[in-house]
């Protein structure tokens, strides 16, 4: 019986404006309805500790105690003096019932909160949240999640670097804890950058708008192509817009340079591949240079700039060595 599950989510205020709705044409419907909800609240209020070994089918229970209730009201039509005290006991089995229930939800729904972590090593990993939106991790990244999300919001931890993209739900707002932050967001897409290691927190916005609040500090509104940037020290978020073309590149595996510094150039790799450059000629960093690569290997990176900008580079594990005239 659906209205039970009504009743308890009314009972525990965690119900939606849509079942909000469902519950209140279910108590106007009758006035026996009204009766029954306050006194499922009166048992409800005065319940104490709850025995989590209870297991009940609901929807047999209800429908026993309805077959019951009927065959009471039959007879006291003819004679109401000799049945009305087995009424009520009937109507008291019925509010257990709601106890029970009650019990069961709080159950199933602890169940449901169980919070799920996923930690990635040298791997990036696609989450699938239960609101349909998804989350992708960059490697060495935490995320940190309920099962299913509350009725009154949706909210997860983040440590490290992931792509957000939100189903919308203003009834259900999506917020993104961290030890530094809040976003809090309806529906949108964004990168947030968190790692414990840097000094900054960095929120870029590919769609709809989010709210950026610093902890101890102050709150950013960001749109589209929007970047929140939190001096984690300062406890201070500055907006500025975004002109990094490889802030996704983690994720998309493409680079993308349009006239940029070779200085820049090194950085992008340098994150992406992990691996320093060593540049012997500083002359070298202003060189510009446009290209644009899918899915690259160091090695056809580096390739490309040497014919490109007149440079010979050498690579050796995890250092890149650069030397020439350059341009």
């Amino acid at each position: 019986m659906e209205d039970w599950e009504l009743i308890t989510k009314q009972l525990r205020g965690e119900i939606s404006e849509d079942d909000k709705k469902a519950f209140d044409a279910w108590l106007k419907a009758d006035v026996s309805h009204s009766t029954l909800f306050n006194e499922a609240k009166a048992t409800w209020d005065s319940t104490g500790i709850v025995n989590k070994n209870i297991s009940i089918n609901k929807a047999k229970a209800w429908q026993s105690i309805q077959q019951k209730i009927a065959l009471e009201n039959e007879k006291i039509t003819s004679s109401p003096k000799k049945t009305s005290s087995k009424v009520w006991i009937y109507r008291a089995a019925a509010i257990f019932v709601v106890a029970l229930f009650a019990t069961w939800f709080l159950i199933k729904n602890n169940a449901d909160n169980e919070l799920v972590t996923i930690s990635t090593q040298n791997n990036k990993q696609t989450v699938v949240l239960s609101d349909g939106s998804t989350v992708v991790l960059n490697s060495n990244s935490i995320l940190t999640y309920p099962k299913k999300f509350n009725a009154k919001e949706r909210k997860v931890t983040l440590s490290g670097e992931g792509f957000f993209d939100v189903v919308k739900n203003p009834n259900q707002p999506y917020i993104i804890e961290h030890k530094d932050f809040n976003i809090k967001v309806l529906g949108t897409s964004f990168n947030v950058l968190a790692y414990e290691s840097d000094t900054q927190a960095v929120v870029t916005v590919v769609s709809g708008k989010v709210m950026f609040d610093a902890k101890q500090g102050n709150s950013i509104a960001l749109s589209k192509d929007d970047v929140g940037i939190l001096n984690k020290s300062k406890k201070q978020i500055e907006k500025t817009i975004n002109y990094n073309l490889n802030f996704l590149t983690w994720k998309t595996k493409k680079i993308e340079f349009k006239n940029t510094n070779f200085k820049d150039v090194c950085e992008t790799l340098k994150k992406h591949f992990s691996v320093n450059f060593s540049v012997k000629n500083p002359a070298v960093f202003n060189c510009k240079f446009t290209g644009y690569f899918e899915n690259p290997t160091l090695n056809d990176v580096i390739t490309v700039l040497e014919k490109t900008l007149n440079l010979k580079a050498e690579i050796n594990g995890k250092e890149v060595f650069v030397d020439g005239a350059g341009c």
